[in-house]
């Protein structure tokens, strides 16, 4: 079997505060369409719109839907 040793941690200064900051979190908006329930990857494209129903939630969208909900009275969220 192999060793384990702990790993040193810091003793002060510069390195102690970087050591304690919290990481930075990236949100995601939606992880699926809200007309079409797709799942929306990373890399997919999402358009906010905003619905002529309740005007005042955007909601996230796929290419494909976008293209379809423009035509049905949804508005580009700005």
């Amino acid at each position: 079997m192999g060793q384990v040793h702990p790993l040193q941690t810091p003793q002060g200064g510069e390195e102690a505060s970087r050591a304690q900051a919290p990481a930075a979190v990236r949100s995601i908006d939606s992880a699926h369409c809200a007309l079409c329930g797709a799942k929306l990857s990373a890399r997919s494209l999402r358009y906010h719109l905003i619905s002529p129903q309740t005007c005042d939630v955007p909601i996230t969208v796929c290419h494909t839907c976008h293209k379809a909900a423009l035509g049905e009275g949804y508005r580009p969220a700005e």
